[in-house]
């Protein structure tokens, strides 16, 4: 009989080997990953657009992209993709999605030289998200407007309508829990809605899914589609607002609720100055104010800089002198790279609110050919024009954290108006990495 206390050979042999077993797990947790030695893999990520399009037998709409590779689209309600070709896809009876690379860019484009859709209609193509702010809808007898509402994914998405008004936010019925089935575009009338209640914002969120929305604006007062602007900030810069004669008119919205003052600065070509009776303007909660810029603007090609103690949304119309209306919306920044469709006679304006000197790389080409390449240097608080007189695209490139890039047409084929087409934000372009062997997978 053995004394108690001491194990057999056995119980020895059994302690040891796990002993063994947890020391070279240990071991293993301490030893670092390794770099593969010269295996960089350039990455590149994908994104989709959604173009807004009217019924081809009232008005003809051109969907047109670029991108650093190949374009695919496809209309709603469609399933397979095609090939975009760089004279665009014409005719469109839906509203359109393009996919390509973090860096495509796209706008849809028509032309109406009489009748009740007179004008030049354009607006870029933006990507589906979960909120998206219409700056200054009017719903009267002069303007007839919709929202349209698209979801690009296959399946249900459910959108909230929030109104803003001049008196703060409006309580409409009707305007929640709005579904819009897969690969579908849902129209939302705002006269039901909303009507004779002034300027007013509205906000589209979606609390299932995401969409991509547009507003389309028709009526004696102007025809256009109009862009999102950015979310709602304490700071928000539109670019790309249009010189010449007409009204000019820039809408902001308090989406607080708490009041609010914001002071309104043009960015002009050589400095930044508080547009005259703009330098406290005061908003209760919810609320939509109109402040007129003619005389601030003086007729030349301008930013406007709206900074705000509580978040706000902005965008600036306005109208030529034959009655065609176009909107600037506010946009992020753009910082990174897009390639861009140009329409020949445009022109693409640069506007700097940061405190910091930005620098704008634009490269043209026609096809595959590069045609010209420049380096624009904006200085701070001042806008930049830079001509897109050639080519079929412009790829646009910046590290500037404040940069903001609209391009302005007044002239799309033998039709004279106004169309604003605003960019942003850039993609991140290709992201060299170097892959590791984590040991504990080998």
């Amino acid at each position: 009989m053995r004394p108690r206390g001491i194990m057999t050979p056995r119980l020895w042999r059994a302690v040891l080997a796990l002993i063994l077993v947890a020391l070279a797990a240990a071991g293993l947790t301490f030893v670092p990953s390794r770099a593969l030695p010269h295996a960089q893999v350039e990455v590149t990520g994908t994104q989709s657009l959604v173009c807004p399009s009217h019924d081809p037998a009232v008005l003809a709409t051109t969907v047109s992209a670029a991108d650093t590779a190949d374009v695919a689209g496809r209309a709603i309600q469609a399933t397979a993709s095609t090939p975009v070709p760089t004279t665009g896809v014409k005719g469109t009876a839906q509203p359109h999605v393009l996919s390509g690379s973090q860096a495509i860019g796209g706008f849809s484009s028509a032309t109406a030289a009489s009748g009740p859709l007179k004008g030049l209609w354009l607006a870029s193509c933006s990507p589906p998200s979960v909120e998206q702010a219409f700056v200054g809808l009017v719903a009267d007898a002069a303007h007839t407007v919709s929202l349209l509402v698209t979801n690009p994914d296959p399946t249900q998405a459910t959108v909230d309508i929030t109104f803003y008004g001049p008196k703060g936010r409006l309580d409409v019925q009707g305007s929640r829990g709005l579904s819009v089935l897969g690969n579908s575009t849902r129209q939302v009338p705002l006269a039901p809605l909303v009507s004779g209640d002034g300027t007013l914002t509205a906000v589209v969120t979606a609390s299932q899914g995401r969409t991509s929305t547009y507003a389309r604006v028709t009526g004696t007062a102007g025809n256009e589609w109009v862009s999102p602007s950015a979310p709602a900030a304490t700071s928000a810069t539109v670019a790309g607002i249009p010189g010449g004669a007409g009204s000019r008119s820039l809408v902001v919205t308090n989406t607080s609720d708490r009041r609010t003052t914001a002071k309104v600065e043009v960015l002009s070509a050589g400095s930044t100055f508080v547009a005259a009776g703009a330098d406290a303007v005061a908003l209760d909660p919810g609320a939509t104010v109109a402040v007129p810029l003619e005389t601030a603007l003086g007729g030349e090609v301008s930013g406007v800089r709206v900074t705000a103690t509580q978040p706000v949304v902005a965008a600036v119309w306005s109208t030529d002198a034959g009655g065609d209306i176009a909107v600037s919306p506010a946009r992020p920044a753009f910082q990174g790279l897009s390639v861009v469709p140009i329409v020949p006679g445009s022109v693409l304006v640069a506007s700097n609110p940061g405190s910091g000197v930005a620098s704008l790389r634009v490269t043209l080409r026609n096809g595959a050919s590069l045609v010209d390449t420049a380096t624009v240097t904006v200085n701070p608080g001042t806008s930049v024009q830079v001509p897109m007189t050639t080519g079929t695209s412009a790829e646009l490139a910046t590290d500037s954290p404040d940069l903001r890039l609209t391009t302005v047409v007044t002239t799309l084929g033998s039709v004279a108006g106004l169309g604003v087409a605003a960019w942003g934000p850039g993609g991140p372009g290709q992201v060299k990495v170097s892959p590791t062997l984590d040991p504990n997978l080998a």
